[in-house]
């Protein structure tokens, strides 16, 4: 599974790459660099367009799309230092590359874009969409509408039917309505975007973030959790101190060499 920066990283370079290469080949008339850059990946492609800048791209791109390389620049390195970024972030880096790829014409822009919206409905679902108040709202209103047409539809059979079989019929028809606003009111609480395939694990889900990426980030963070812990039955259980005391030695001076007297030194 990635993550969408890594994704639009790697998209970044498949379309960077091809533009870059040609600058390179009608400008310079350099060909093996030209096949060098085919291997290049973002961090590569941005710092040599920000380097040879006034050489190669003054004169299609404008200022704006340097302002852009100098960003996402800086979003790479902060990903590859493993910052945490937040939604917002994420958007940002998604728009950026998708408005980069547009200034050059690539091909790869409609699959940042279905990154970028997917992160816009995880953004718009965080600042102002699911508030308690409007869930509270769409699980209750299933009940008003459904119990308002029971009441009516009751009374109707109420008054032009005749006892017991309208006091039967409109309990029948309460119950059927309200079982209908249960349902509804079931979806409405799980209401998501539909269902789509996430673009991480290409599985088919019906809400906004992907429960099976959820799990495996879990699974992973705790994965690494576990092997960043030290490990002491590795490290330390050959280690044993023994119970037997040595006692002191004591040395003979034969000259200027230190002997033992306990050992049979014989000295020539």
């Amino acid at each position: 599974m990635k993550d969408p920066v890594s994704e639009a990283l790697n998209i970044l370079a498949v379309g960077l790459r091809p533009y870059v290469a040609g600058r390179v080949t009608n400008v310079l008339r350099d060909v093996n660099l030209a096949q060098e850059i085919s291997d290049w990946d973002a961090q590569a492609l941005m710092v040599f367009m920000w380097d040879r800048w006034n050489d190669l791209f003054r004169n299609e791109l404008s200022f704006v799309e340097r302002s852009l390389i100098s960003e996402l620049r800086d979003f790479r390195n902060r990903w590859a230092h493993q910052n945490h970024f937040d939604e917002a972030d994420v958007y940002r880096v998604l728009d950026d590359t998708e408005r980069l790829l547009q200034a050059i014409n690539s091909a790869e822009v409609s699959n940042v874009a279905h990154l970028r919206r997917e992160s816009l409905n995880r953004l718009w679902l965080q600042e102002l969409g699911d508030s308690d108040r409007h869930r509270l709202v769409r699980v209750l209103w299933p009940y008003l509408l459904c119990g308002c047409s029971a009441m009516a539809m009751d009374s109707a059979i109420i008054a032009f039917g005749s006892p017991p079989w309208s006091w039967i019929l409109s309990t029948l028809v309460f119950l059927a309505m309200m079982r209908v606003a249960y349902l509804q009111s079931a979806r409405e609480a799980r209401r998501g975007p539909g269902p789509h395939e996430c673009s991480h694990c290409g599985r088919i889900i019906y809400t906004v973030s992907c429960p099976y990426c959820t799990q495996n980030r879990f699974e992973r963070n705790h994965d690494e959790s576990q092997m960043t812990q030290p490990k002491l039955s590795d490290s330390w259980g050959n280690f044993r101190l023994s119970n037997r005391t040595v006692p002191p030695q004591s040395y003979e001076t034969h000259g200027s060499t230190p002997v033992p007297a306990a050992e049979n030194v014989k000295l020539r």
